[in-house]
């Protein structure tokens, strides 16, 4: 039997190395793609994932369109109160994020949600002059918190855009705020 046939080498042969050659040998490789089958897991992995917490989140909208109705109501109570300063908000193109091309982001000032922002559109919204939070979201994607001042009859310039290559759609899956970039201009 030992003749070195490809049985007794295949017999001979743990476990894990046999599943591995399999799975090398479906993708194409020899056994010996390790990086390439890690990668191949970790893709399927958190295709898996994304998939799951989207389907996660569609179960939540409706406590966003709550609050931001609640929140549009405050926001109409205090139209009659001038500000003197504007922060301009421009939505860059996204490049790989699946389905956040059509997806709307809430702009909260301060925790209040003031507007949202749709793909490729600049908005501008009236603030006092002051010390202020920006952060931008949409169910679990969102931007980190971003304070910045502005004086009276000063105008804020920040961009944002979603995930522009996968590690970093992977990094965002793991850490939500990571979904969206904000930038100060």
């Amino acid at each position: 039997m030992g003749d070195g046939t490809l049985l007794d080498h295949a017999q001979r042969m743990p476990i894990a190395s046999r599943a591995a050659t399999m799975v090398a040998g479906i993708l194409g490789g020899s056994g010996t793609h390790v990086v390439q089958i890690i990668i191949a897991i970790v893709v399927a992995a958190a295709l898996i994932v994304y998939f799951l917490l989207r389907v996660g989140a569609r179960g939540g909208r409706g406590d966003v369109r709550a609050a931001a109705a609640a929140v549009t109501q405050h926001h109409r109570a205090h139209e009659g109160a001038v500000s003197d300063a504007t922060v301009r908000l421009v939505r860059a193109w996204s490049g790989i994020g699946i389905g956040a091309r059509s997806e709307q982001w809430n702009i909260a000032i301060d925790g209040i949600v003031v507007g949202t922002i749709a793909n490729k559109e600049t908005v501008e919204v009236d603030v006092a002059p002051g010390h202020h939070t920006l952060r931008l979201g949409s169910g679990r994607h969102r931007s980190v918190e971003r304070s910045f001042d502005v004086a009276e009859d000063e105008v804020v310039g920040f961009s944002c855009n979603g995930p522009r290559f996968w590690p970093q759609l992977l990094a965002a899956m793991v850490k939500p705020d990571l979904w969206i970039t904000l930038r100060r201009e």
